[in-house]
């Protein structure tokens, strides 16, 4: 049993946080956590729904290279049901040594213990004939959630502007942003999007990030370094949605949205 200094606050290794004005409204403040294991989100997502108690649970907005769909075993669920859910500690440690270490369960593994609601994932890797057909989830507690995976950004859009979704939790794994991702498939050979197309993407007035600005809850970005093709290339993707989105920028002094007064 390890003996920590503070129990009541700890967060997986290596993890920079930072509490931010809501970018849509200035009745809310949120959390971004960055991260190079993605599996880490899975401590977020429960932090932020321990701290808030919605009354509904959150949907889950990622986009990745990667799906990160896979189920949780037999064995994964018996860890899951004994999960102490109220101690950082314990969360920390499972998020850390028991999740899936090539980061792909994180996602269902919080979904089985309705951290999140319904899974909307645009990715670039194809699972085979069915990859982009919607799937079914049933928690430990017996609710359903859908996963839906979106070859097309214009897809993802579509679905989510006609949804019900009130709240948000957004994602980002920085290996999105390669095309050819030369890890994934062995050849050790990366292109990536233009910078001109990412800021298009991700700009605030995009009506897809629009919609999730104003439903925004917490939001995740996994460098995954190796995925990406490099720690300066990972830099790169993270320096530009600190160009995109803050002022001045993440993790210095009185960072906030650039639209939006210092904080």
């Amino acid at each position: 049993m390890i003996e920590f200094r503070n129990p009541h606050h700890i967060e997986p290794p290596g993890v920079l946080r930072q509490i931010l004005s809501h970018p849509a409204n200035d009745s809310e403040v949120i959390e971004l956590a960055v991260f190079q294991e993605h599996r880490y989100a899975f401590f977020y997502w429960n932090k932020w729904v321990q701290d808030n108690k919605p009354k509904n649970p959150t949907c889950l907005v990622s986009l990745d290279w990667h799906q990160d769909l896979c189920y949780p075993c037999e064995t994964e669920r018996e860890w899951l049901d004994k999960l102490d859910l109220t101690s950082d500690a314990e969360v920390s440690l499972f998020s850390w040594a028991k999740l899936a270490g090539n980061n792909d369960g994180h996602i269902l593994c919080a979904a089985y213990l309705n951290l999140i609601g319904d899974i909307y994932v645009h990715c670039r890797q194809e699972m085979g004939r069915n990859t982009w057909q919607d799937e079914e989830l049933t928690d430990t507690y017996g609710n359903k959630h859908t996963i839906k995976k979106f070859k097309t950004y214009e897809a993802l859009q579509e679905a989510l502007l006609k949804s019900s979704e009130s709240s948000v939790f957004f994602d980002i794994d920085l290996d999105f942003f390669s095309v050819k991702n030369g890890l994934s498939d062995g050849s050790f050979e990366f292109t990536y999007l233009q910078e001109q197309e990412i800021r298009a993407m991700l700009d605030k007035d995009h009506p897809l990030i629009s919609w999730i600005f104003e439903r925004i809850k917490g939001f995740t970005i996994a460098t995954e370094p190796e995925h990406c093709g490099g720690l300066l290339k990972s830099n790169k993707f993270l320096d530009l949605i600190s160009d995109i989105y803050f002022n001045p920028e993440l993790f210095a002094q009185k960072c906030n949205w650039k639209w939006k007064p210092k904080y």
